[in-house]
């Protein structure tokens, strides 16, 4: 073993140290995609690992929101709460606050995302995103996507 041989495997061992810290602190969540908005990118049984919060949020990133509400979106609700069976959403990070509002996004008012405001896109055009449903606020996220755990299995190729 060279030199640099324990010195990797400590980095190693803190590393997955700080992963068991951070799953343990419910920072890190596992998620499996329903639906095939985010196709090809992502398909349905794919299972993702996501950090809660705001930490990595930017433009081209892949994040998890809080499913809008069937008649008012992601806009807050007075009243009773909306029903959350849908759960959350997956969808992509096309302009975060400051930057320029895409022409497609006409739902969006204005020429800059505002500050507290994410446009978002599936990657499919029958999407429900920010084209039907406007800005999505920083409040209804609920992480980012760090990486794919587990491809889905494809239909073709599961055997029981």
């Amino acid at each position: 073993m060279t030199a640099a041989g324990p010195l990797l495997l400590t980095l190693a061992a803190l590393l997955v140290l700080a992963a068991a810290l951070l799953l343990a602190r419910g920072r890190l969540v596992a998620v499996t995609v329903r639906g095939y908005s985010m196709s090809p990118t992502l398909m349905p049984g794919d299972r993702l690992l996501l950090l809660r919060g705001r930490r990595r949020v930017a433009t081209g990133r892949v994040a998890v929101v809080v499913a809008p509400h069937p008649e008012h979106g992601w806009h807050t609700v007075t009243g009773p709460a909306p029903d959350l069976r849908d759960g959350w959403y997956v969808k992509r990070i096309v302009a975060v606050a400051g930057e320029p509002v895409p022409r497609w996004a006409g739902r969006c008012p204005g020429t800059h995302v505002p500050p507290g405001m994410l446009v978002l896109l599936g990657e499919q055009p029958g999407s429900r995103d920010s084209k039907q449903l406007g800005y999505c606020p920083e409040d209804k996220l609920i992480g980012t996507v760090l990486f794919r755990l587990r491809a889905a299995v494809p239909a073709a190729s599961y055997t029981p």
